[in-house]
């Protein structure tokens, strides 16, 4: 399977996980039905702006509809695991004052 083809696997996912259609969806992108399902069908690349669109209401970034990889889920990892680093040195240090 090559990228575009992940590429539609993963809005096709993305939509039924949803609960949606693909009518909703290219409702709301402006798309017309027909071009959006021969898209999906033939494994064409949309445009960066089309990307754009379809990412934001499926609620993911355009980084993960291209490669299944999300930053913004990176950072929120590194943050909870700051924030775990920091509650573990306060509950040493309460139990060295306890």
């Amino acid at each position: 399977m090559n990228e575009i083809e992940f590429f539609w696997q993963r809005v096709k996912q993305l939509i039924k996980k949803k609960k949606a259609t693909q009518a909703e969806v290219a409702r709301v992108c402006g798309f017309s039905l027909r071009t959006f399902q021969g898209w999906i069908a033939k494994d064409v690349s949309p445009t960066v702006t089309e990307a754009y669109r379809l990412a934001k209401v499926l609620g993911v970034t355009v980084e993960y509809l291209m490669s299944g990889k999300d930053r913004r889920i990176k950072d929120i990892e590194s943050r909870i695991k700051s924030a775990e680093s920091l509650l573990e040195q306060a509950k040493l240090k309460l139990d060295q004052t306890g």
